[in-house]
């Protein structure tokens, strides 16, 4: 059982029907420390560009954070044929 921990927790939009409830800091941008934390063990590959996209890329949309992070390039899309569309355009394929 934890004690004297406080946790703030934080609220976004999630999908159609749903919303998101996480303490500060475990938003998408959470999974970024452990591509930083690859880059740093011997033979880990530094990602030097990731791209991430979503649908809900608002203040207050599940994927704000992580769409704004300054250590990604954020694409908002609406559905995943749109995802597909700006791949092969951004990839040329």
């Amino acid at each position: 059982m934890l004690t004297d921990v406080a946790f703030v927790y934080r609220f976004s939009i999630g999908g159609q029907i749903s919303f998101d409830v996480f303490p500060t800091g475990w938003d998408k941008t959470y999974c970024l420390q452990h591509l930083e934390k690859e880059a740093k063990q011997p033979g880990g590959v530094e990602y030097t560009t990731v791209h991430f996209f979503g649908d809900k890329t608002f203040k207050g949309g599940n994927d704000y954070e992580i769409y704004e992070d300054p250590r990604t390039i954020g694409h908002s899309v609406a559905n995943a044929e749109e995802t597909v569309v700006q791949l092969r355009k951004l990839f040329d394929l």
